[in-house]
Parts: C-alpha cells; sequence; structure tokens
C-alpha cells in the first residue's frame, strides 16, 4: 500500500539518501538536529546508541575498520599476539586451617624465606608468593601448594 523509493536530499555540502514513507517524519526530526551544537549532536548520538544497545568501538576496531573494514578483529589479534603474558604471579589465596604449618613448609621451600616471614604470608593471604616466572614453572608450584591445603592462583 505505501510506495517506497529512494529519494536524494541535499544538505550543507552533503547529500543523502532517504525512504520515501518517513520522509516527513525523519526531516522533521533532522532539522530539529541540524540546530543542535557538535556537543549536544554526540550526546544524542550517545543516547541513541545507548537505548538500542549498540556498543562503541574503541579507537583500534574504528581503525581497523577504516583501514581493511573486517571489524577491528585485526588489530586486536595482532595487539594479542605483541602482548603475550610470558611472566607470571604465584598468588596464594587461602588455606586450608588443618594444612597451615604444611602451607607454611611449602612456602618457605619455594621462597626460601624464613620461618616469620613465610607464616606473615600464609596468614597475610591473599598474597603474591612469587612474580614473574614461567607458566610451567608457576602451575608446577600451584599444584605443590595444593597438594598440601592451599588455595592458589596465577595472574
Amino acid at each position: 500500500s505505501c510506495k517506497i523509493s529512494s529519494v536524494q536530499r541535499q544538505f550543507h555540502s552533503t547529500t543523502y539518501n532517504c525512504i520515501e514513507p518517513s520522509t516527513k517524519r525523519v526531516d522533521e526530526i533532522f532539522q530539529k538536529i541540524l540546530y543542535l551544537d557538535t556537543v549536544e549532536v554526540h550526546l544524542l548520538t550517545e543516547l541513541v546508541n545507548e537505548k538500542m544497545g549498540m556498543k562503541q568501538l574503541t579507537p583500534a576496531q574504528r581503525e581497523a575498520m577504516a583501514r581493511d573494514g573486517k571489524g577491528g578483529g585485526g588489530v586486536q589479534e595482532e595487539e594479542a599476539k605483541e602482548q603475550e603474558k610470558t611472566a607470571f604471579d604465584l598468588k596464594l589465596t587461602g588455606f586450608d586451617a588443618k594444612a597451615k604449618i604444611k602451607v607454611i613448609k611449602e612456602i618457605r621451600a619455594i621462597t626460601g624465606v624464613g620461618l616469620k616471614e613465610a607464616k606473615e604470608m600464609v596468614e597475610g593471604a591473599p598474597k603474591v608468593v612469587k612474580t614473574d616466572i614461567k607458566m610451567e614453572e608457576a602451575e608446577e608450584l600451584k599444584k605443590k601448594l595444593e597438594d598440601v591445603g592451599a588455595t592458589v592462583e596465577i595472574s
């Protein structure tokens, strides 16, 4: 019942295409938008995006879209490869109360600190036990600590 055709309109120095049936309403809204300053247009854009559930693109995604039109995947993958983590931290997050002495002994063996320092480290959990270690070493130490009753995470 309604005839849809593409019509070219001109405003300022930019042309745009619109669909004829909704043109009157859209044109009325658009004419009101023309009276907004740059900040207001930006705020309106953010509001429309928020209400429609659209997420803002990161600068890397915008750059990738401008460069190759792939939606930002290329740049993010390159960055991920460059920033692949090689050094990890071993963090004691907790321990079984019954296994406290065993955990203290294992912490002493891992860190080389004295009994008092190891006890303070365990009682002060969450604490970073060892920093800048390889993933293999971190996983080994995590297993040793978990075997004696500690709760550990690698970050």
